[in-house]
């Protein structure tokens, strides 16, 4: 895959600058703001958490440890217990965290809410890809900084590896996971109206991280890894973007854009 995925949020980006040239107030500045001030409140949040916080994010970390202590463990498990009918549907669900399909899937979702005058199937367009851009640089950096070998490639996924850097060394944190849980998280908030959605995208994005331990891509501790990192940016993504919204101004006889925050 290379790099060619960048080119798909650029390429995003370029035309919903159409969307903000005729939101009138701004909307698509706005937008493009959000994504360092995003930034901004991530690396600040440790500065202001509380105990339960701290307390949390410890968890976090220690699950992970446990989970990279027992990674050859569970592959072993998992391994022994594939089937061929198993193989095809996890390969399946595997897709779901191809960035060449959920780059696209994002635009298509923006464009068929800018042809159906729809401001809620915008706003969860750009806030998938929003969501998807900050986990994935996060996940690539990540990947980039530990060297993690593969399944298969070395002595339970050594980190930093004898034989040096190299851009095979790529398995932690699994980057469809990261996808996955970056996604699903705003499909739950956006339709949460609708109530099953939230179980549909939420078990989407388990079985779709399973699949990379089925399928020998990654240890568990990559897997978990991943899916914390997609979480997070995702509730970040919610929390700190820009909406479209639609609602009456009677003082204006007539419908005001606005932007919530």
């Amino acid at each position: 895959m290379g790099n060619r995925w960048i080119l798909w949020p650029i390429l995003l980006l370029a035309c919903a600058s159409g969307l903000g040239a005729e939101g009138g107030h701004g909307f698509f500045s706005n937008y493009l703001v959000s994504y360092p001030r995003s930034v901004k409140a991530a690396v600040g949040a440790p500065l202001t958490w509380g105990s339960d916080e701290w307390i949390t994010s410890g968890s976090v970390v220690l699950v992970a440890g446990s989970l990279y202590w027992a990674d050859p463990e569970i592959r072993e498990m998992v391994q022994k217990g594939r089937t061929g009918w198993g193989d095809a549907a996890m390969d399946g669900l595997g897709y779901l965290g191809e960035m060449k399909l959920a780059y696209p899937a994002a635009g298509l979702t923006v464009a068929a809410g800018c042809l159906a005058g729809s401001d809620k199937t915008v706003d969860t367009g750009l806030l998938c890809l929003k969501s998807m851009i900050l986990s994935s640089v996060a996940a690539q950096g990540l990947k980039l900084v530990t060297q993690r070998q593969r399944p298969g490639a070395g002595s339970a996924g050594s980190f930093w590896p004898e034989s040096g850097f190299s851009l095979q060394n790529d398995s932690f944190p699994s980057g469809h996971s990261t996808l996955v849980w970056s996604i699903a998280p705003i499909l739950a908030e956006q339709y949460s109206d609708q109530v099953w959605v939230a179980p549909l995208v939420y078990g989407l994005a388990i079985l779709s991280s399973y699949s990379r331990l089925h399928t020998d891509e990654h240890w568990s501790s990559d897997v978990f890894t991943g899916a914390v990192i997609g979480y997070i940016s995702a509730r970040l993504t919610l929390k700190s973007t820009s909406r479209l919204a639609v609602s009456p101004a009677p003082q204006l006889n007539g419908i005001s854009l606005s932007l919530e925050f």
